[in-house]
C-alpha cells in the first residue's frame, strides 16, 4: 500500500471549527513538552515539539536527541526531513516538500493540519496496542465495538459538519484534498493505516531495551556472585586461622 502524502493548503484554519480546534489543543496540552506553547505555529516550526509528542507516545521508537532546537531554516528543514523518513513513514504518511516549508515558515493552520493527522494515527495505533494486549473473549471476536474504536473509525458512518461536497484538510493525504464527502475521507484514513507495522516496530524496540536491561542485571548478578564467593573464601580462611590458634591440650597446674 502506497504511503499517503500530506499536502499543503491555502485554507489555513478555515476547515476547522472551534470545537475541533479546542479538542486538538486540549490533546496537545495533555502531553508534557519541553517549552511553553505561546505561538503554536512558531513553537512547532523546528519539529522538536512534534518529536517530543511522538517520543511521549512511543518512547522506544523516537529518540529526542536526534532533534535539536533550531532557528535557521536549513536546520529546521533537517529536523522535519528526519521525522519524515524515520517516524511519519512508520505511520504510513509523509509530508510534501511544500508542507515542510510551510511548517518551517510558521504558516497559520499548517501545524494544526499535521497535528490532527498525528492525533488520528496515534489514537489508532494505541487502540491496536490495547487490542493486542487485551483481546476480546472468543464469543465477542469478530464483533465491532464502535465505542472502543478510535474517533476516526467511530465517525466513519456519521455525516460531517463541513459544507456539503467538500472535504476537511485535516484528514490529510493528497487524495483527501478533493471534493470527497467526509465519510469517504475518514474511511480512507482508517483503511490506509499501516498501524500493525508501527506496533511491531514499537514492540521490537521495547524487546531490545528489555534485553539490554536483562544483560545489565545478569552482569550485576555475576559480579555479586563473585563477591559472595570471595567472602566465602575469606570466611573459610579466617575460620582456619581461628582453629589453628586454639590450644590442643589441657593446661597442667
Amino acid at each position: 500500500m502506497s504511503v499517503q502524502k500530506l499536502q499543503s493548503t491555502d485554507s489555513g484554519l478555515d476547515d476547522f471549527d472551534d470545537a475541533e480546534l479546542e479538542q486538538l489543543y486540549t490533546w496537545i496540552d495533555s502531553i508534557p513538552l519541553s517549552r511553553p506553547k505561546k505561538n503554536i505555529a512558531r513553537d512547532f516550526s523546528d519539529g522538536v515539539l512534534v518529536s517530543e509528542i511522538m517520543h511521549h507516545k512511543f518512547p522506544h521508537l523516537v529518540q529526542k536527541h536526534n532533534y535539536s532546537v533550531a532557528n535557521s531554516t536549513s536546520k529546521k528543514m533537517e529536523n522535519w526531513y528526519y521525522l519524515n523518513r524515520k517516524v511519519f513513514k512508520k505511520l504510513n504518511f509523509e509530508l510534501s516538500e511544500e508542507l515542510i516549508r510551510d511548517l518551517v515558515n510558521a504558516k497559520p493552520g499548517t501545524i494544526e493540519l499535521l497535528l490532527q493527522m498525528l492525533k488520528m494515527k496515534i489514537e489508532r495505533a494505541e487502540w491496536e496496542m490495547r487490542s493486542r494486549k487485551n483481546p476480546p473473549p472468543k464469543a465477542q471476536r469478530g464483533r465491532r465495538n464502535d465505542s472502543d474504536q478510535p474517533e476516526a473509525d467511530q465517525n466513519m458512518g456519521s455525516p460531517g459538519r463541513h459544507k456539503k461536497g467538500t472535504s476537511p484538510t485535516r484528514a490529510g493525504g493528497h487524495e483527501y484534498y478533493t471534493n470527497q464527502p467526509r465519510q469517504k475521507i475518514l474511511r480512507n484514513v482508517s483503511e490506509a493505516d499501516h498501524v500493525p507495522r508501527l506496533v511491531f516496530e514499537e514492540k521490537v524496540q521495547e524487546c531490545l531495551a528489555k534485553d539490554e536491561t536483562i544483560k545489565i542485571l545478569q552482569a550485576k548478578i555475576h559480579r555479586l556472585e563473585h563477591l559472595i564467593h570471595l567472602k566465602d573464601v575469606r570466611i573459610d580462611d579466617l575460620q582456619g586461622r581461628v582453629e589453628s590458634m586454639r590450644p590442643t591440650g589441657q593446661f597442667r597446674r
